[in-house]
């Protein structure tokens, strides 16, 4: 039976964690704190009420207040942790040329036009300040003329231009300036051409730096050779490091349904942990009681821990493994919610922020429902046949942890993959062995004995494993993609597959609130998809180095692009693709270029002049101005003094930094709306020399939405 008073840990994890998220929105300390000091005077009003009426040996009338207050307890904790260790903007001197000094905490990663890498800088110093900082900064290197990149562990100094990360502001976009802010991340680093950097511990042999989680990955994967596929896909399965992976492997492992091989996890950590007790099992004839070999195995983990960075997934299963190694020792019975719960306490204890990690919430999401739904398959079905029940078995697996973290992949990734049982009855396998292999070789690592004997084991596996998940990838239909679902549905499944649970072990009056949920659910669907089609709206989105025009009617919807090159065009695709879902919206893109006329479904855009481009549809009309513009050809197009007020454009978008002459010589055209989009460099706005009241810049202010009813 699933009974929850069996599972103590929920009623200190619920309203901690409760209160940790509530701390991370709330901006003042100071009403946590009264709240704190006023519950902390009703704890000493009910110890005097509790020891009186004790005296008096008289019932105990108000125990009932002790649960609410320990959950108001609880939750004000977790508050004033989430505002105590939220990361906060430090306010360095930004849209400058600085100065900076750091260690480089990351692989830098090849783009189209710049290497990008993560660093942990120490001192920035600017024309007139200098400031000591502990922040990471996202750093752009351009394609380096000496053939020298920075690597992980060392420590630089740069010249550059130092700009705040902002949001794009485009309609369904993350909010990308809190994911870069929790991992204390608020600006962007371009490194200068012009100046040569400087790398100061160049000269520091392997054996004088510190003993760094990046020197030991890096120790052990020079001993592997072979194909850059097969060596980072080692790197990622055997010692967490990802930053290898390629851009076709990483999108071949998600259409199979395997991302989360990729990624050290409970699966590799209980492996290895399966390894290591065989390799000990000599141990048991010495010492009869096996603590020390425990204690070895357990002390191993967390060296491995240690090794991987202390992600979410590895602390958790090293944690699990830990509490079930210590009840074992102690010759008591542990419930697996506990223990996963009990760890997970522990993490948000330490580091409050990886609550908001997505890779902790998947993690957690995945084990739990393998405890809670993988009995229930076994149950259901019963195979007596052997082999079929050990296929069953990991087949469960599987199905328990996509089912249960279906709802957060959904809403992080818009996709689902179709394959994820298929691969992994085929990765699986591979990948333990894998894992005993690599486990199994280090001895031989450190000695200097069979590495080329182990290097080759190693990378044919990994080759095996990579063509699994490509051919798999290849095959049609492999992931549903194109899927929504926001925070409001989100809580909704979760609440509803969490009473799903109970109710399958036999709770009667659950099925009641799933019928509400439901109904709540399907209500909510209806009223959105109600207000979506009596609605329309325009958008000029942010894109660097593109511009992009979206008009709304219902469901209907027209997409306008104006870009430089691919890579820009490849941003807009992708950005349609997860937004503007195709299973709810009826989309058309036109990638204007050299076209004269474009009529979509609810708009139409012409050219009207060169690099003038009319746009309308709706209840809103504008300009699109992509080239320059003078006089003679702005008189063409609106007539200077002919033209009605009741006529003039809504918006007049700049793209790809035109120059234009006479703009606001017409006074009606003053109470237009100027958009200057990502297509225009910052300093595009101070160069125009125009006065204009209405200048609306998307780089500050996010996308330009106007809405009305139709």
């Amino acid at each position: 039976m699933f009974d929850l008073r069996k599972i103590p840990m929920l009623r200190v994890l619920v309203p901690y964690f409760g209160g940790v998220l509530t701390g991370f929105r709330v901006s003042s300390a100071t009403l946590i704190f009264e709240a704190l000091i006023i519950l902390l005077l009703f704890w000493i009003l009910v110890l005097i009420i509790f020891i009186w009426q004790r005296r008096a040996r008289k019932p105990g009338l108000i125990l009932w207040l002790i649960s609410p207050l320990l959950f108001m307890l609880f939750f004000i904790v977790g508050a004033g942790t989430g505002i105590h260790s939220r990361p906060l903007d430090p306010g360095l001197p930004s849209d400058q040329v600085v100065l900076v000094r750091g260690e480089v905490s990351g692989s830098p990663h090849s783009g189209n036009y710049a290497h990008s890498f993560e660093m942990k800088i120490n001192l920035i110093s600017s024309a007139d300040t200098s400031h000591q900082v502990s922040t990471l900064l996202k750093c752009y290197l351009s394609m380096p003329t000496d053939s020298i990149l920075p690597a992980q562990g060392e420590i630089w100094q740069f010249s550059g231009t130092l700009l705040p990360i902002r949001n794009s502001g485009n309609p369904g976009s993350p909010d990308y300036r809190s994911i870069m802010g929790r991992k204390n991340c608020w600006y962007r680093f371009y490194v200068s051409s012009a100046e040569v950097p400087a790398r100061f511990n160049k000269k520091l042999r392997v054996a004088e730096r510190r003993l760094t989680p990046a020197l030991i990955r890096s120790f052990v994967s020079d001993h592997w050779h072979g194909p850059l596929e097969e060596v980072g896909l080692l790197k990622a399965v055997c010692l967490g490091d990802r930053s290898s992976l390629t851009d076709d492997m990483r999108q071949a492992y998600a259409a199979a349904g395997g991302m989360h091989l990729l990624a050290v996890s409970g699966l590799h950590v209980g492996l290895i942990w399966w390894v290591l007790l065989y390799m000990t099992g000599w141990m048991s004839l010495i010492y009869r009681k096996g603590m020390q070999r425990t204690v070895l195995v357990v002390g191993l983990l967390w060296f491995y821990a240690f090794v991987t960075g202390f992600s979410s997934s590895v602390s958790r299963s090293v944690t699990m493994f830990s509490f079930f190694s210590m009840g074992r020792i102690l010759g008591e019975r542990i419930h697996p919610l506990n223990v996963i719960l009990a760890s997970a306490f522990l993490l948000v204890l330490i580091e409050p922020i990886r609550l908001m990690d997505v890779g902790f919430q998947l993690s957690y999401a995945a084990i739990v429902g393998i405890i809670t739904l993988h009995p229930l398959a076994l149950r259901v079905v019963r195979i007596k046949n052997r082999v079929l029940r050990r296929v069953w078995e990991a087949t469960s697996v599987s199905l328990a942890a996509q089912l249960s973290t279906a709802p957060l992949v959904i809403y992080y990734f818009h996709q689902l993959p179709i394959y994820a049982l298929v691969s992994s009855l085929i990765a699986v396998p591979l990948l333990s062995l894998l894992i005993a292999v690599f486990v199994c070789s280090l001895p031989f690592i450190l000695a200097g004995v069979m590495e080329q004997f182990s290097s080759f084991l190693l990378v044919e596996l990994a080759r095996l494993m990579n063509r699994s998940m490509e051919l798999l990838s290849s095959l049609p239909g492999s992931v549903v993609d194109a899927l929504q679902l926001n925070r409001w549905n989100l809580l909704v499944w979760l609440l509803l597959m969490l009473l799903g649970i109970i109710a399958l072990y036999g709770r009667r009056r659950i099925p009641y609130f799933m019928g509400l949920l439901i109904s709540v659910l399907l209500l909510g669907n209806s009223l959105s998809g109600l207000k979506r089609r009596s609605s329309s709206e325009l958008i000029v989105s942010h894109f660097k180095g593109a511009s992009m025009v979206i008009v709304r009617t219902g469901a209907q919807v027209d997409h306008y692009c104006w870009y430089r090159d691919s890579t820009s065009r490849d941003y807009m695709k992708t950005y349609i693709a997860q937004n503007w879902s195709r299973r709810i919206y009826e989309n058309q893109v036109y990638e204007m270029g050299d076209r004269e006329l474009c009529v979509g479904r609810v708009s139409a855009c012409v050219r009207v002049a060169k690099g003038v481009w009319m746009l309308g549809g709706g209840g809103s009309d504008g300009l699109v101005l992509t080239d320059d513009v003078n006089k003679q050809v702005w008189d063409r197009v609106y007539a200077d003094s002919t033209r009605h007020e009741a006529g003039c454009p809504d918006f007049i978008l700049l793209s790809g930094e035109p120059v234009i002459e006479g703009l606001a010589e017409n006074s009606w055209m003053t109470k237009v709306d100027l958009l200057i989009d990502g297509s225009n460099r910052s300093w595009y706005k101070e160069r125009m020399k125009v006065e204009w009241e209405g200048i609306y810049l998307t780089d500050r202010s996010g996308a330009y939405v106007k809405r009305w009813k139709k």
